[in-house]
């Protein structure tokens, strides 16, 4: 099933870049499948499509944007200062997820002209 791009006000879509950091940053979740399913819900609440559930044991996972959650999760602490940096969540949102702020819009009708 293929996606489409999402277009979330700017403030809101930096709201949730934020958050996303923050989430991952303390990785407070006792497992992997914990840490899945709360990247999942943060991204639904976001507004994000994520399409209907699917039932997989032990867990429910998207039927949209899988690989989403996936790369955000795979995002790397940086050996300089042992954080993650929020750029790096918001080049995964935009490259994996075609998640992005509303302020682009115009650049991209632009593009597309």
């Amino acid at each position: 099933m293929t996606t489409s791009e999402i277009y979330l006000p700017a403030d809101r879509y930096a709201f949730e870049a934020m958050m996303l950091t923050h989430l991952l940053q303390h990785r407070r979740a006792p497992d992997y499948d914990t840490m899945h399913m709360s990247v999942h819900a943060q991204l639904r609440l976001a507004g994000v499509d994520m399409g209907g559930l699917v039932l997989n044991t032990p867990r429910v996972d998207p039927e949209l944007r899988g690989d989403l959650i996936e790369a955000l999760i795979a995002i790397e602490h940086s050996p300089f200062t042992d954080e993650i940096d929020e750029s790096d969540v918001r080049i995964v949102l935009g490259e994996v997820g075609d998640v992005w702020p509303d302020s682009i819009l115009d650049d991209v009708r632009k593009s597309a002209a």
